[in-house]
């Protein structure tokens, strides 16, 4: 398993609020000052989803530890968490698997949430005069010219990941604008308001120990070549929600209210053509509308850049057993909304999978990403691994899946930055 965690927290997942175990790694180049290229460390970070929680699947896999290990050693930040369903910190239970899947990607949406906006506001190289007290925090002072200014040359690399049932939940994702969209001037205490804060809060840590450490060095310098203390960064474990019991709102009653809402606001323009519409009109009665509901929505508008983003998926399901661990994502009559793999026949994905995998037939494998392979010819690298099965436990299948991996971060890390940003 990989070193310890910076951070461990716990967020609200944007469907329920049902609580998700997140934890978030430090790469040691975030924190070295001299790299050995000479050039400033690149924003770079990936999410990493777990295999089936009923099956024992969690952060705490096998294989989510090994692409947690290749990625951290590359010098990039590593995000983990837990579905629901999976045993979170002293085994408790979050929830439970849904047989849908649909709230597995508000789950994942969650997480991209918080760890997007952690890499857009991170400052890793600030200026030792940089300003940081209790009510101007670096973050609070950044504007959006600096945003623009800052981001000019290169975004946030950011990779979406998921082994197994976590590769199912990432072909359904939506396109990434989709994803930040909850997190526009959220409700004040729903739970996407709860992720920004939880972000804020952790990345405003992060930026002070940078500050500190800069005016080490700078004091190291003015003293003629003094050696500056050395900054030991152990984990932390953050608990609890950022805003107060009274002002939290649960993920349910805000929708059941925009719900109430689109209906009365229905009712009332289907009344409007009536003759008691035109009545009441006359009278001046006034209903709730939609509007009324997006009033409470926070009028703090945060600019976030978004991130440049790849795609890996590591012994993706097939068919009959991603309909069966969620029949809720198949596509058909009863769902023509959900379009599978159409974000990563847009962007580079790396697909990584063995021919003796139990829960993935070779033969469909092949077909699907020779299919994926034509819509995104520069794109889609797929890699089989002969003799691995799902688990990668057969003899020598690990050291392939680790220089498959290694060879793609070098790849994508290299490659040019889609440059683009949303206000959210």
């Amino acid at each position: 398993m990989p070193s310890e965690p910076r951070w461990s927290c716990t967020i609200p997942s944007i469907h329920d609020d049902t609580p998700l175990s997140v934890r978030i790694y430090h790469p040691s180049a975030l924190h070295s000052p001299d790299s050995p290229s000479g050039k400033p460390w690149r924003k770079r970070g990936i999410v990493m989803a777990h295999p089936y929680a009923p099956m024992g699947g969690s952060y705490d896999d096998r294989v989510v530890g090994i692409v947690t290990q290749e990625f951290l050693s590359a010098g990039w930040i590593v995000g983990t968490f837990n579905f629901r369903g999976a045993h979170g910190p002293k085994g408790k239970d979050a929830g439970r698997t849904s047989w849908t899947g649909k709230p597995e990607l508000a789950d994942f949406q969650s997480v991209a949430g918080l760890f997007m906006h952690y890499m857009s506001y991170l400052r890793p190289d600030p200026a030792s005069d940089a300003p940081f007290t209790t009510d101007q925090s670096p973050l609070s002072s950044i504007s959006a010219a600096q945003l623009e200014l800052e981001e000019a040359i290169t975004a946030p690399l950011v990779v979406l990941a998921g082994y197994s049932y976590g590769s199912l939940i990432l072909r359904h994702l939506p396109p990434i604008p989709s994803i930040l969209n909850p997190f526009a001037a959220p409700i004040t205490g729903s739970a996407a308001a709860e992720i920004i804060l939880k972000a804020h809060k952790l990345v405003d840590q992060v930026n002070l120990e940078f500050i500190n450490a800069a005016r080490d060095r700078e004091r190291s310098r003015a003293q003629k070549g003094g050696h500056s203390p050395e900054h030991k960064l152990g984990p932390i474990a953050m608990g609890g929600e950022e805003t107060s019991p009274e002002k939290r709102r649960s993920s349910r009653d805000i929708r059941r209210s925009l719900d109430t809402s689109r209906t009365r606001e229905l009712g009332n323009r289907w009344r409007s053509l009536s003759h008691a519409g035109k009545g009441r009109r006359a009278r001046g009665d006034a209903e709730p509308t939609l509007a009324d509901t997006t009033a409470e929505r926070s009028a703090v508008q945060v600019q976030v850049q978004v991130p440049d983003v790849k795609y890996l998926l590591i012994s993706p399901l097939t068919p009959p057993t991603s309909r069966l661990v969620a029949p809720g994502l198949a596509r058909g009559f009863w769902n023509r909304a959900i379009e599978e793999d159409a974000t990563i026949k847009k962007h580079e994905t790396l697909a990584v999978f063995g021919d003796q995998d139990m829960f993935a037939s070779a033969r469909k494998m092949r077909e699907w990403a020779e299919k994926i392979g034509t819509d995104n010819p520069r794109g889609f690298v797929a890699e089989e691994i002969k003799g691995a099965g799902h688990f990668w436990v057969e003899d020598g299948v690990e050291r392939q899946l680790r220089e498959a991996l290694q060879a793609w971060e070098k790849r994508v890390r290299g490659s040019p930055s889609t440059l683009s940003s949303y206000q959210c």
